[in-house]
């Protein structure tokens, strides 16, 4: 099965007004937001005379929320759109991300048979049992 070009179909030059339309209100909203927010702005969507923003962590969120006004105002301003509504969402970075695989690094059997001894060697005490504790503890995951 072969896939078609997206401007074979029909309805392709009323998608590509919907795309620049779109790309337009966001690089209207960057240009309303502070200098240091505007890398942090990721997408936004107009839905019945709402403005929703995405932004990529909630420190910028919480920091973009204290200029909806002058966005939505500048919004108005600039193009056919009227905006009653501002808010402010973080769009999650886990689909993005590629799955970091941690890496546990454990002690070898010698550092681990170290540990036992050093600790039997100390007189009775927390410390004593805490780190017999650990040496079996670590001798088990190793086996």
């Amino acid at each position: 099965m072969s896939f078609k070009a997206a401007s074979t179909y029909s309805h392709s030059s009323a998608i590509k007004l919907q795309l620049i339309k779109h790309q337009r209100i966001l690089r209207i909203v960057q240009a309303a937001s502070p200098k240091q927010l505007r890398a942090h702005i990721k997408d936004c969507v107009i839905n019945n005379n709402s403005l929703m923003i995405y932004v990529n962590s909630a420190a910028w969120a919480s920091q973009l929320r204290f200029c909806v006004v002058q966005i939505q105002q500048a919004v108005n301003a600039q193009s056919n759109e009227r905006i009653n509504k501002t808010r402010v969402r973080v769009l999650s970075p886990e689909p993005f991300k590629i799955a970091e695989q941690e890496t546990k690094v454990f002690p070898s059997e010698e550092n681990i048979n170290l540990l036992r001894d050093n600790a039997e060697s100390l007189t009775e005490g927390k410390l004593k049992d805490a780190l017999l504790g650990l040496s079996k503890a670590l001798k088990k995951h190793n086996r």
